[in-house]
């Protein structure tokens, strides 16, 4: 698979430059630079499952900026316009911030114009006082749903026991 970098740029308020076949970066008008993109799954196991990723690449404080959502929805749109494809993200504990992100990402889904083409899963996990979010976004069309969320339930439900495993 490859994204088109000329179909984003077509929306994107934001210049976004392709770094690989499914990672971009982009800088905002207030500096803060971006890496978004997808990675293979290895995990889930359903084929076409992809991991969805966004950076802060230079950590600077990324002030409230509709341009940033806009951006990042043209390259989730580009990905979602090649075959039936699942979009899975799992936010990022490290600085206790993931309930935060989780939230972001539903109001960014629920004000997305196109939302009703798209279903999203989203479910949390308590592992050591720590709670992980992970989500899962999919085209209403997709031909596996049942099976997808099926094994996305199954897969977070089992978290804990692989995160016991891994100690």
């Amino acid at each position: 698979m490859r994204l088109s970098v000329d179909k984003i740029n077509q929306v994107s308020p934001y210049w976004v430059i392709q770094l690989d076949e499914l990672t971009f970066r982009f800088a905002t008008d207030n500096g803060v630079v971006y890496r978004v993109g997808f990675y293979k799954d290895t995990v889930f196991l359903i084929d076409g499952s992809y991991h969805f990723f966004i950076d802060n690449v230079n950590h600077q404080p990324s002030p409230n900026d509709p341009n940033l959502l806009a951006t990042v929805t043209a390259v989730i749109e580009e990905f979602f316009r090649q075959e039936p494809l699942v979009m899975l993200y799992i936010c990022d504990p490290s600085d206790n911030r993931q309930g935060s992100r989780n939230r972001l990402y539903k109001r960014w889904f629920d004000n997305y114009v196109n939302h009703s083409k798209y279903r999203l899963y989203s479910e949390s996990v308590a592992f050591e006082n720590v709670d992980y979010y992970a989500g899962l976004i999919m085209r209403k069309d997709n031909p596996h749903c049942d099976e997808v969320i099926a094994a996305f339930h199954d897969i977070v439900g089992s978290l804990p026991e692989q995160m016991i495993g891994d100690k």
